[in-house]
């Protein structure tokens, strides 16, 4: 058996309630437990950063040389600090088995996928995907996601005016039948939506996920005085959770600063990491993070937004989200340095950040990298050290 114990660092498990300076038991690439005595095991020095459960990234995409979005995972995700990436949507019927074989079996990376209800998925930006309705098959839908039902955790959709043309509610209509068919989440990109956000609302429920819930174009969460909408808040109470989905024109400082201010901090935070925007606005999740740190939340429901909660949203909490003994061994341990940073939303505007969050350990099953402590997140690099045989 091998041992590796990763000691000296804060471990912040908020899904746990664990809050403490203590070590992380490995053994043999899974987790063995939080604190104790291990004499035997490799000791990893963690001194003075913050150690989380790994971080799950509930909106990405990584269909590449597909998708005119993709990226590549192991690059981008896993070395910033990401152990679990679930692409949204990037696939559809007919081109998920090859996001499985080429991309999901030889990552390096957890990756999940929401399964687009079009079934071509999102593969270019020269029309949109739902346009014309004969592009979007419910029983092709759930077929895919039936043979598949370890990988695939739910349904997306797009809902914007350049997806699905004036009127989105047929297109949402076909979304919202493949995942009551699968008893699935609905995830739905609700930016640059015809009409405001209140008439979709009705049709989502418990567990499904309004993504770019921060945006900051027409259609929002907020009204034309910044107040949240009565409904928005209904909605949550009902269980539709809001993530954030940051991506390269989808997320606003000004709203999300008035929706924590009213109460209303986002369930999930997810960067929507594309190759439109790895060089930004996006960047990376870690930074994504330190923008929601940035404009009023706490460290530990930023924590919690990244692992306890998208687990639960993509019903992985069983196996991801947590330092819990006997599962796979992931982990990422953060700087959280103090400083001014220069970083753009996704609406126009940059403010000053003063604190950062820098990734500068990963594990992921037992396996160590040990990440590029360069705080311009465009010059992070990774190196491998594997410890899990």
């Amino acid at each position: 058996m091998t041992e590796v114990a990763v000691v000296g660092g804060r471990v912040l498990d908020p899904g746990q309630g664990i809050d403490a300076t203590t070590s992380v038991l490995i053994a043999d690439g899974m987790i063995g437990g939080i604190g104790g005595d291990a004499p035997e095991a490799t000791p990893l020095d963690a001194s003075g950063l913050i150690v989380v459960p790994g971080l799950v990234d509930l909106h990405t995409h990584l269909y590449r040389g597909v998708s005119h979005y993709g990226i590549d995972a192991d690059a981008y995700c896993l070395g910033r600090g990401v152990t679990t990436a679930v692409d949204a949507g990037s696939s559809g019927a007919q081109t998920f088995p090859g996001l499985r074989r080429y991309i999901i079996e030889r990552a390096r990376t957890r990756i999940l996928a929401f399964l687009h209800v079009a079934v071509q998925g999102m593969i270019t930006n020269l029309l949109g995907e739902l346009e014309d309705l004969r592009w979007a098959s419910v029983a092709q839908a759930v077929e895919r996601a039936r043979e598949h039902p370890d990988v695939i955790v739910g349904i997306k959709v797009r809902l914007g005016y350049q997806m699905v043309g004036d009127d989105p509610a047929p297109a949402m209509r076909l979304a919202r039948e493949a995942a009551d068919a699968l008893g699935l989440p609905l995830m739905v990109h609700v930016i640059d939506m015809r009409p405001p956000i209140s008439w979709l609302l009705p049709y989502m429920g418990r567990g499904d996920i309004v993504t770019h819930c921060f945006h900051g174009n027409p259609g929002g969460m907020l009204d034309a005085d910044g107040r949240l909408f009565p409904e928005v808040r209904r909605a949550r109470e009902r269980g539709v959770r809001f993530d954030v989905g940051h991506g390269v024109g989808s997320f606003a400082y000004r709203v999300a600063r008035s929706a924590i201010a009213q109460g209303f901090p986002p369930d999930t935070i997810s960067s929507d990491l594309h190759a439109h925007n790895v060089d930004g606005p996006a960047y990376d999740q870690a930074t994504t993070l330190s923008k929601l740190l940035h404009v009023g939340m706490e460290l530990q429901e930023v924590i919690r937004a990244t692992t306890a909660t998208p687990a639960e949203a993509a019903r992985q909490h069983h196996r991801i989200g947590a330092l819990a003994p006997g599962r796979e061994a992931d982990l990422t341990g953060f700087e959280l340095r103090t400083g001014h940073w220069d970083l753009p939303d996704a609406a126009g505007a940059t403010e000053v950040v003063e604190r950062l969050l820098v990734p500068r350990l990963v594990v992921r099953a037992g396996e160590v990298r040990r990440l590029d402590p360069d705080t311009d997140p465009t010059r992070r690099t990774t190196s491998v050290m594997d410890l899990s045989r």
